[in-house]
């Protein structure tokens, strides 16, 4: 129903966030990475969702589209509301948490502060599938990948996936992939990533 808001920021304090627009404040619930991207900003823009369910309506903020996809994606994973979403999100960066979702690295995510293993594993095997599910598609329109190894495509396809344009994942992966560092699925994305950081 609503896609964002631009407004000032009136008010941040333990996961929450209230934005001004207009007079009227819109009292959001946030991870604690839109929190500390908020903090010390006046005007923002804020990635939004609404709830409604038993215990009303409730709106959530991402300071990123990435976030905001990585929660819907959190959001369908069975005993996983928004909540527990969120302290998933608050728990770690969203390429760490990508990178362990892809790898199947439940004891990382298990470290999380109120997510024991069963509910690591149920994020796990649900969203890899449809991590990879995307990945399948997105590899289909990587025709400008170099690299023929399957491993690379994939690679390239989950960090399409993610939220990279086609073109830097193309140029991450390949610019890995030619080093010879990766030496499997889960590196090469790693090492991609960095790569763009740098």
């Amino acid at each position: 129903m609503y896609a964002y808001i631009i407004g000032s920021v009136a008010y941040l304090h333990e996961n929450v966030a209230v934005i001004e627009n207009n007079g009227i404040g819109y009292e959001f619930n946030v991870s604690s990475y839109t929190l500390q991207s908020l903090s010390g900003k006046d005007e923002v823009k804020l990635y939004t969702y609404l709830r409604s369910d038993d215990e009303g309506m409730r709106l959530f903020g991402f300071f990123t589209t990435e976030e905001k996809e990585m929660f819907l994606k959190l959001i369908t994973v069975s005993g996983i509301g928004p909540k527990v979403a969120l302290q998933i999100l608050s728990g770690m960066d969203l390429r760490t948490l990508a990178i362990a979702i892809v790898s199947g690295d439940y004891k990382t995510l298990s470290r999380i502060k109120g997510i024991g293993k069963k509910t690591a594993e149920r994020v796990v095997l649900e969203l890899r599938e449809r991590v990879e599910g995307d990945a399948t598609n997105a590899a289909q329109e990587l025709g400008s990948l170099a690299a023929t190894d399957d491993m690379h495509r994939e690679a390239a396809a989950v960090l399409v996936s993610l939220g990279m344009s086609r073109t830097d994942a193309v140029k991450a992966v390949n610019k890995i992939a030619g080093s010879g560092k990766a030496t499997s699925l889960e590196s090469l994305i790693t090492l991609a990533l960095r790569s763009v950081d740098k």
